[in-house]
């Protein structure tokens, strides 16, 4: 199984468009490409899909993918869903309870944004970090943004503004149209064939969180009570903040009463039968750097993204599978849909897999 996992869809004259961070802001026009492709090439499952084949009630068929957003953006909604109806095809989003609502995006994001775009020197960077998180051993360490952007959001917000200003840093945050969704809006989506899952109290990595048990159960009861009505019964999916997680930490949501463990790791999903064998469940990230530069979609692109990932191979001895092996750091680059289609043939069929186990 494949989980592949989109965070915005924007349409470019949309005024959150220019502050939108490149990796993760589609154009609303390659995202319709990129369905058009996944629908093309693979079986578009939905969660509860997934669920029953974690239940072993029902299997999942074979090149099945996942569609997943993180985070809870207003324009999820705006320009995800109709494209979604277009092409008859479902997705979760997963959702921080903190932001619902919220006209702005997270303080952090904006950083980012503010930081890319050399709007905050090194020197205005390492200050907000020694004040927020401690001193820094080497000043011009390219970690200290991400270090900032994994914690921030834990941090008071009357604090976080005043340091900020403090320090003569001005994120120019987008407030209209609104960045996230709304409980009505979270709703509708419901209402419309897509699945809700968590996504922390907070969005502050579950390792760097001052209290993990509140960024588990807050999003469970708040998204409950929105979805309830809609037909979605509980809130049994997790999507961790940043990716991050331990072992100690996954034990520790599942016996918060999740059922489905979404991390940030490359990698396929290896099914017994069409049945999954582990709760832990790694991701592909559509970085839209890559797969639609300039608005331009790239289907090679993608291709390689998706065909070319590695398989985890869980240990069916434990509750959640270890990691299988360490992956490569970069995709081999490809040059022709083609060659990627041929190798998508070669290893990934079901049936020639099958084949070369047999022999």
């Amino acid at each position: 199984m494949t989980v592949v996992t989109f965070h915005r869809v924007l349409r470019r004259g949309d005024a959150r468009w220019e502050t939108a961070l490149a990796p993760w802001t589609l154009e609303e026009a390659a995202f319709d490409q990129c369905l058009e492709f996944l629908k093309r090439h693979y079986s578009i499952v939905s969660l509860d899909d997934v669920r029953q084949a974690l239940k072993r009630a029902r299997p999942l068929p074979a090149r099945s993918l996942l569609l997943t957003f993180d985070d809870g953006f207003a324009d999820n909604l705006d320009y995800a869903l109709p494209l979604l109806r277009k092409h008859g095809a479902t997705a979760t989003i997963f959702i921080t309870s903190d932001s619902i609502g919220s006209s702005e995006r997270l303080w952090t994001e904006d950083l980012l944004w503010a930081v890319s775009r050399g709007r905050v020197s090194q020197r205005q960077l390492t200050c907000l970090h020694t004040i927020l998180i401690g001193c820094v051993r080497e000043p011009q360490d390219a970690n200290l943004i991400w270090n900032i952007v994994r914690r921030g959001p834990n941090y008071d917000a009357g604090l976080v503004e005043l340091v900020l200003s403090t320090l003569d840093i001005d994120l120019q945050r987008v407030r209209s149209p609104r960045q996230m969704l709304r409980r009505e809006e979270i709703a509708t989506l419901v209402a419309n064939g897509i699945w809700i899952g968590a996504h922390g109290k907070t969005h502050s990595a579950f390792p760097a969180s001052s209290d993990v048990a509140v960024e588990l159960s807050h999003p469970r009861a708040v998204l409950k009570e929105i979805i309830t009505p809609y037909g979605q019964g509980t809130v049994d999916a997790l999507s961790f903040p940043h990716g991050a997680y331990t072992l100690e930490i996954a034990d520790q949501a599942l016996s918060a009463g999740y059922e489905l463990l979404f991390t940030g790791e490359p990698e396929l999903c290896c099914l017994d039968q069409g049945y999954l064998a582990t709760s832990l469940i790694g991701r592909l990230d559509a970085d839209a750097r890559r797969i639609a530069p300039a608005g331009q979609f790239r289907p090679e692109m993608l291709a390689a993204s998706l065909f070319m990932a590695a398989r985890r191979q869980p240990d069916r001895g434990s509750r959640i599978a270890a990691r299988a092996r360490q992956h490569a750091t970069e995709i081999v680059r490809m040059t022709g849909y083609g060659l990627l289609a041929h190798l998508w043939r070669r290893l990934l069929d079901p049936r020639r897999s099958a084949k070369r186990e047999a022999r």
